[in-house]
């Protein structure tokens, strides 16, 4: 493995970075360093000869090589990269940390992908990178350049970075090149490493706003057809129109776009692109991918790592509960237990056994229906776990779904907390195989926790909500009279007693039916209970303060 770094005056990262790699996991003697000092006028070259001593009898190669110009980001790391042989060749930030299991984590998702898998993403923290990625295959459109590894034949392929485009979107750039060939990009959320890419949340970078803005606008003439360059000089005209983003950025960004029609041609015809290049890209505004919510959400471990049980709640249909299985195999959190249960004849036993035996599963089916409340019901009983936290068999979590809500109440004096998901209609096509269109992914599960609201309705989807067992033990599970809206009466009676912190961050899918006229049909279910569970509520006598009060009326005035 090959790790390539590039430096320019930094001296206060170089410590840290690689006193982190010393501390790996991982064999060392199968690693080699390439750092590209990028012509530092600090003592980061000094700092770099200092670790090299310390690396070289415990890593295969330490070489620094030294610029005497800057040749930027996309030029210092293909410098960097020339000196290798590696298949594997990993890019990552001077300013980044490994932990101790980040590059054994990298080797295993790696050894697992097939060939067509030509680039793997770290998770970065504190701050994930909050664009979208499957949460079933972990494939995703475009990559980070902060942390990431590469097939050498493929990065050479391709000709590495365009060091044309300097500063910002040069990740972009190569992860398209790449896909433009056929080839996937994967998210690898079990190898996490550290990046102090921002001081605080939401700071804005001076060089990082006017780069963005006017690389965006290079990409489309390489990738893009006529619209999406069209689109991408309306956008520019309305950062100048608009409020500054910091003093003189107007003018800086002028004289970016000036510059900028230079190398159209060049964008035009240069880019070492496959066939597929016109299909490989998006231009969401100046996004490149839909983002999920929790972009300055603050990423931490949990150190006592309680257990937690998943409540799996399905009904013969092992196809679709299979995906279910799947997003949980793919936890960053370690110590779960599954509890799927079936209502009714077993029907997903097999498949469990035969494909899903290297995770900890309670699996039983309950012979004769009973309805969902009671196989809810009868699941959190035998789970063993602290935490419970339900997901029926067509939603889907994000890697980190557990982990987040178990850190946050592990920090907190309520006994419930939830994240926000993505709403997604699906249209089935065919139940076996289980093959589906997604039509949209929808963020409109992001409501923050107020107890009036819930009482009003049910704003919060059964997954989302993780909560403490002793809940259930002292207050009950769900209505079993009830088989909707089973979920919203249980939230409304365990506000009672707690209330619910609010995470955010988009950590989960919510799948509903796209066809009409299924959604008539739900919505008519969830009317006639609406009704029954109005009636019930009548006799929930719900404790608030006097600020709820205020901040209630404060909402309807605004």
């Amino acid at each position: 493995m090959d790790i390539v770094y590039v430096s320019y005056n930094s001296e206060k990262w170089i410590k840290k970075c690689f006193e982190s790699l010393l501390d790996s996991e991982y064999d060392l003697s199968k690693v080699s360093v390439y750092v590209v000092d990028n012509g530092s006028t600090d003592g980061t070259v000094r700092e770099l000869e200092n670790v090299r001593e310390k690396c070289l009898p415990i890593i295969k190669d330490f070489e620094i090589i030294e610029s005497k110009k800057n040749l930027g980001f996309g030029g210092g790391n293909n410098l960097g990269a020339r000196q290798g042989t590696d298949e594997i060749l990993c890019f990552f930030n001077i300013d980044t940390e490994l932990y101790p299991d980040t590059l054994s984590q990298l080797e295993k998702e790696i050894q697992r992908s097939d060939e067509q898998s030509a680039l793997w993403e770290l998770r970065q923290f504190p701050y994930e990178h909050p664009k979208m990625y499957d949460p079933l295959t972990h494939e995703i459109s475009w990559s980070s350049g902060a942390a990431f590894a590469v097939r050498r034949s493929i990065f050479e392929m391709v000709k590495g970075f365009d060091d044309a485009i300097f500063m910002y979107a040069e990740d972009v750039d190569l992860s398209w090149r790449i896909r433009s060939f056929g080839y996937k990009l994967r998210y690898t959320p079990k190898a996490t490493i550290k990046h102090y890419s921002y001081q605080e949340a939401g700071e804005i970078k001076p060089n990082q706003y006017i780069n963005s803005v006017i690389n965006n606008l290079l990409l489309r003439y390489r990738f893009g057809g006529i619209h999406e360059v069209l689109a991408g000089h309306c956008l520019f005209w309305k950062c100048m129109m608009g409020p500054a983003a910091f003093p003189n950025s107007k003018k800086l960004l002028l004289g970016k776009y000036i510059k900028h029609f230079g190398k159209i041609l060049y964008f035009m015809r240069r880019g070492c692109c496959g066939s597929e290049k016109h299909k490989v890209a998006k231009f969401i505004g100046y996004d490149y991918e839909a983002i999920r919510d929790g972009a300055f959400y603050v990423n931490e471990f949990s150190e006592k790592k309680p257990l937690v049980s998943i409540i799996v709640r399905t009904c013969g249909r092992p196809q679709v509960l299979r995906e279910t299985l799947i997003s949980l195999r793919h936890q960053t959190y370690p110590n779960m237990e599954i509890v799927v249960v079936e209502d009714g004849q077993e029907c997903a036993g097999t498949m469990i056994q035969e494909e899903f035996a290297d995770m900890n599963i309670l699996y039983f089916a309950t012979g004769d229906k009973v309805g969902r409340s009671n196989a809810g019901n009868r699941a959190m009983e035998i789970a063993h776990g602290q935490y419970l936290n339900f997901l029926d068999d067509d939603d889907l979590f994000y890697a980190d779904h557990v982990e987040v809500l178990v850190k946050t109440l592990e920090q907190s004096n309520n006994k419930a907390a939830y994240a926000f998901a993505f709403e997604t209609p699906i249209e089935v096509q065919s139940k076996d195989p289980y093959i589906y269109k997604v039509y949209d992914y929808l963020g409109i599960h992001k409501t923050r926790f107020e107890k009036i609201e819930l009482c009003y309705h049910n704003y919060i989807p059964i997954q989302c909500i993780m909560f403490e067992k002793s809940l259930f033990e002292e207050h009950g599970g769900f209505d079993e009279s009830l088989d909707s809206l089973e979920d919203w009466d249980l939230w409304v009676r365990y506000s009672l007693y707690t209330d619910f912190d609010c995470i955010e961050k988009t950590t989960s899918i919510y799948r509903v039916p796209h066809v009409r006229l299924i959604n008539e049909k739900r919505q008519k279910e969830l009317d006639d209970a609406l009704v029954v569970v109005r009636e019930k509520h009548k006799s929930y006598m719900q404790h608030i303060s006097v600020y709820d009060v205020a901040m209630m009326y404060q909402n309807q005035i605004r």
